[in-house]
């Protein structure tokens, strides 16, 4: 299945995050969670670098 490149989906949670600060912080600690959890695929060589 195609999708988001990784690199592409870790910027953007960690952007909404970090600076959209109209998020709810239930939500903004959900995307960090979920930035960190990709990047642990990436890093483990689980995901490939391109979506």
């Amino acid at each position: 299945m195609r999708t988001v490149a990784p690199a592409a989906f870790i910027e953007f949670k960690r952007w909404l995050a970090d600076a959209a600060l109209h998020r709810p912080e239930p939500k903004r600690r959900r995307d960090r969670r979920q930035a960190d959890i990709v990047q642990a695929l990436l890093d483990e060589g689980l995901l490939p670098a391109e979506g």
